[in-house]
């Protein structure tokens, strides 16, 4: 990856609407990625799919990971093989979905399940960490009114509670699923109750 391309991830990561999807973001990610390399089947697809997932972002766009993906090609797409950026592609479109793919591929189903829990860790941090990010997720949601807001943010947090295993990998599931559950459990009370 050029120095340009790099520069151009950072200067989108910093735009102002932002406040959780920024480059300290990306760069924690990278750091987790760093630690299970060693688990990852085709790991330059996977830091691609890093660095690129959220590289157009804005809350009111629907299209955000198409645009993500279309800028990915627009600056490796000469420069990287196809497999590698149809990867890139299948990880990013994983995160836009929250699910891995429907493939017969396991090393890409590995992968996206590894790249789900690296976005996903979060909801397992510490209660103080977790609070941190739910202040952040609401900076960007600020165009919406307050109660708009609670209301549609209670019906994602239910969803999540809702799934059999919030991480699917062993690694994350272990480490963090109950924890997880406290922290959205807890913020679910709170918004309950405002």
């Amino acid at each position: 990856m050029t120095p340009a391309i790099l520069a151009d991830l950072q200067h989108r990561h910093a735009e102002p609407h932002r406040a959780w999807h920024n480059w300290a973001r990306i760069s924690a990610m990278l750091g987790m990625a760093e630690e299970v390399s060693h688990a990852l089947a085709d790991r330059p697809a996977f830091i691609l799919a890093v660095m690129f997932h959220t590289a157009v972002f804005d809350r009111g766009v629907p299209d955000c990971a198409a645009q993500s993906i279309a800028l990915l090609q627009r600056h490796l797409g000469r420069a990287m093989p196809p497999h590698m950026l149809a990867r890139a592609e299948a990880l990013i479109q994983a995160v836009l979905r929250q699910e891995p793919p429907d493939t017969e591929d396991p090393g890409l189903r590995a992968d996206a399940a590894l790249l789900l829990d690296l976005d996903n860790a979060p909801l397992g941090e510490s209660a103080e960490r977790y609070a941190d990010y739910e202040a952040a997720i609401r900076h960007e949601f600020a165009h919406l009114p307050e109660e708009r807001y609670r209301m549609g943010r209670i019906a994602a947090l239910q969803m999540l509670l809702w799934r059999s295993r919030l991480y699917l990998t062993d690694r994350f599931y272990l480490d963090r699923e109950k924890r997880a559950r406290r922290n959205i459990e807890a913020m679910l009370d709170r918004l309950h109750g405002d």
